[in-house]
C-alpha cells in the first residue's frame, strides 16, 4: 500500500473539524498497528468496519443473528460515526473489511488518492433506500428542481452514490451542481439537526434520516432516488485485495452470511424482528418505529400523502459491472476522481480492478445492456459518450 501522505491527514482533519466527520474512540490515523484481525482461517476473528444507517442491514442482521457464524466466520463489527473515519482507518490497513459507498472502492482500489489499496466489492448491501429530503418550510414553494438554485443541500461523502446522483438530477433539469447549489458535507446523524436549525435546506442521505425528518416534522421527501435511478446501488461490503487472497474461505463465509441475512431482511413477515435488530443500541442506535416504515415502504411525500412503496429499499441484489461503471464515470464527469477516471479505458479498468474474484454474486455483464439514470441511456461499453451534454 502506498504511504498516506501529510497532505491527506491534513485533509481528513479538515474534514473532521467541518462537522463532516466525527473521532472513532481511538484514532484511526494513530493506531496504525498493521493490519487489521485476519486470521488464515474461517474460524479466526475479523473486524469489519460499518457506519450505522439503514443499507447496513445485512452486515448488521448477520453479526444479530448467527449468520455469519453459522458459515464458519468469526465477525466483529466496529462502529464509525461517518464516512472519512472509516476511510481513514481502511486506507491505513486498520481494518481490512469495510461497509463502504459503492464509489469508495473504485477511487481507492484505483489511486486516485494518495494511499492506494487494491480492493473488491464482495457483496451489493442494499439497492434504492435513499431520498432527497427538504426542509417542510419549502413546501409550497418548491415545486421543481429548478426551484433548488440557491440552496444548501448535504451529501453524506464526495465518494457516494448520492453525491453523484444528485448532481446528475440537478444537471439534468438544467440546475448546476457547482455554481447554482451548495453541496455540503454531512454526517448522515447530522442532517436532520441542521435541517431543523436552518443550517441546510435539504440532504440526500440514506435512512433512517428522511424517516426521522418526516417524523420531526422538519422536513419532507422530495423525491426518493429510485425515481431517478430504479435499482441504483448504494452500499457494498468490500475488502482489501491482498487480504481476499489471504483469506478466501473468510470471504465465501461473509458473503454466505450477508446472502442469508439479505433475504432475511427482504422478507415482508419480519419487518418488526428486522427493526428491532437493526435499532439496537449497539447497532444503528435508532427507534423501531423509525425503521418500520422503511422496511414496509411506507412515507409521506412531498405533496402530503401517504405512500406504500414496497421496493423503497432491497436487500441483496448481485453487484452489477454497469452501476459501477456509471458511477465512476461520474467521478470523472464531476472532477472529484482526481483525473484518474477521463476515458473509457481508465473507466472500465477501474471497474474491472474491484470486481470479486468469485464472479458468480456479480450481475452478467453482458454488451449492450443499458441503464436509465435521470431520464438518460447510459451505455456501460461507452461510458463517455453517453456522458456527452448533447445525448440527454
Amino acid at each position: 500500500m502506498d504511504p498516506i501522505s501529510r497532505r491527506d491527514v491534513l485533509r481528513w482533519s479538515a474534514l473532521t473539524a467541518a462537522g463532516a466527520v466525527a473521532l472513532p474512540a481511538v484514532s484511526a490515523l494513530t493506531a496504525c498497528a498493521g493490519p487489521g484481525p485476519g486470521g488464515g482461517t474461517p474460524g479466526d476473528p475479523v473486524t469489519v468496519g460499518y457506519v450505522p444507517i439503514a443499507c447496513a442491514a445485512p452486515l448488521v442482521l448477520a453479526d444479530a443473528r448467527g449468520l455469519f457464524a453459522r458459515h464458519g466466520v468469526s465477525v466483529t463489527l466496529r462502529r464509525f460515526a461517518g464516512w472519512a473515519d472509516l476511510w481513514s482507518a481502511y486506507a491505513t490497513g486498520d481494518i481490512d473489511v469495510a461497509h463502504m459507498l459503492t464509489p469508495m472502492p473504485v477511487v481507492i482500489s484505483s489511486g486516485a488518492v494518495t494511499g492506494r489499496r487494491p480492493t473488491r466489492i464482495i457483496a451489493t448491501q442494499n439497492t434504492n433506500g435513499q431520498a432527497l429530503t427538504l426542509a417542510a418550510r419549502h413546501v409550497g414553494h418548491v415545486t421543481s428542481e429548478a426551484d433548488l438554485r440557491g440552496t444548501v443541500l448535504a451529501i453524506p461523502f464526495e465518494y457516494s452514490v448520492h453525491a453523484l446522483l444528485l448532481r446528475d438530477h440537478l444537471a439534468a433539469a438544467g440546475v448546476d451542481p457547482t455554481r447554482d447549489v451548495e453541496l455540503r458535507l454531512l454526517r448522515p446523524a447530522d442532517m436532520v439537526a441542521q435541517l431543523e436549525v436552518g443550517g441546510i435546506d435539504g440532504f440526500i442521505g440514506p435512512e433512517p434520516f428522511n424517516q426521522r425528518a418526516l417524523a420531526s416534522g422538519a422536513g419532507r421527501i422530495f423525491t426518493l432516488t429510485r425515481a431517478l435511478w430504479d435499482r441504483h446501488p448504494c452500499c457494498c461490503v468490500a475488502v482489501a485485495a491482498d487480504w481476499d487472497d489471504a483469506h478466501p474461505d473468510v470471504t465465501a463465509g461473509l458473503v454466505a452470511g450477508l446472502r442469508d441475512a439479505a433475504t432475511l431482511a427482504n422478507s415482508p413477515g419480519d419487518r418488526a424482528e428486522v427493526a428491532s435488530s437493526l435499532a439496537a443500541d449497539r447497532y444503528l442506535n435508532q427507534k423501531p418505529a423509525l425503521l418500520t416504515p422503511v422496511l414496509a415502504g411506507t412515507y409521506t411525500d412531498w405533496h402530503g400523502t401517504p405512500v406504500t412503496d414496497p421496493d423503497r429499499i432491497r436487500f441483496g441484489d448481485p453487484t452489477d459491472p454497469a452501476a459501477v461503471t456509471w458511477m465512476t464515470a461520474q467521478l470523472g464527469r464531476w472532477g472529484v476522481g482526481g483525473g484518474a477516471f477521463t476515458g473509457d479505458d481508465a473507466i472500465r479498468a477501474a471497474v474491472r480492478a474491484v470486481l470479486p474474484r468469485d464472479r458468480s454474486t456479480v450481475l452478467p455483464d453482458t454488451p449492450g445492456r443499458t441503464l436509465t439514470v435521470n431520464g438518460r441511456v447510459f451505455d456501460p461499453d461507452h461510458p463517455t459518450d453517453s456522458l456527452r451534454e448533447d445525448t440527454r
